[in-house]
């Protein structure tokens, strides 16, 4: 597999794979313009692209979706409740010959990549990660998530790569000068998750095979690349790991990450 982060933030998400020849979209939360010229960065294109995966409705994750879908024949898979959760104007615009509705923990192929979608918890109408699997390889990606259960971190350990996001330091978040109401919001099980959080639920899930941790949807405010990656340190010791032994970065919002080959 190939892959890339193209954007990833509150100013919008967009992931690119490929396996073989088939290519897919992980969100569309930036213009259609940009997603090809990053995409062009990285010697790749959009050209025959086989589908689009949708998170949840909030525009930093749907932003360009009408554009692509205009422009490319191809599938916007999402469930029921997101689609109907989005603003009537975004709603409207997209045909229903290019939508296929999807149910989580049940699931669904596009040529050779087999998906599943996971419920995860956040204040949209009915968010979802995905955990994609082509032969022995397994990617898991997971963004706007206030709480992980237990109950799902046997489908998620061991992945070859986690896309997980590493959102805010509570320390940052509630010293800053955001409403009370906003850093409630974000702290809440409904909300994000926090450097500390995500690095206790990524210390529990990696394994032999996990090779490459992208930290996603960092805020700009409440956040550092160097907290994230330093909370990551000091959790992994609690738990016998060392972060050398991985490779982990945070994604930006404004640069698409390097390729990556897995």
């Amino acid at each position: 597999m190939k892959i890339t982060v193209l954007a990833s933030g509150s100013g919008g998400n967009t992931t690119y794979l490929q396996e073989n020849n088939t290519k897919i979209l992980i969100d569309c939360g930036i213009s259609y313009r940009q997603i090809t010229n990053r995409l062009q960065q990285r010697d790749l294109t959009t050209e025959d692209l086989d589908g689009i995966l949708i998170t949840h409705e909030h525009g930093d994750h749907i932003k360009g979706l009408d554009v692509t879908l205009r422009r490319h024949e191809t599938t916007c898979y999402l469930t029921e409740e997101t689609h109907k959760g989005m603003f009537y104007k975004t709603s409207d615009n997209l045909h229903p010959s290019k939508l296929r509705y999807i149910t989580p923990y049940e699931e669904f192929k596009i040529n050779e990549l087999s998906i599943l979608p996971i419920s995860v918890s956040h204040d949209s109408s009915d968010a979802v990660g995905y955990i994609i699997k082509s032969e022995d390889k397994k990617i898991v990606y997971i963004t706007d998530i206030g709480y992980l259960p237990k109950t799902d971190h046997e489908l998620l350990k061991n992945a070859d790569m986690y896309i997980f996001e590493s959102n805010y330091d509570v320390t940052m978040l509630f010293t800053s000068k955001r409403p009370f109401y906003l850093k409630q919001r974000i702290d809440s099980v409904k909300g994000h998750m926090s450097n500390n959080d995500s690095a206790y639920n990524l210390a529990q899930l990696v394994g032999d095979k996990t090779k490459h941790i992208i930290l996603a949807h960092r805020s700009k405010e409440c956040n550092t690349n160097e907290q994230a990656i330093e909370t990551y340190n000091e959790v992994f010791k609690e738990y016998g790991l060392d972060i050398k032994d991985y490779n982990i970065l945070v994604a930006h919002q404004d640069i698409p990450s390097e390729l990556f080959e897995i």
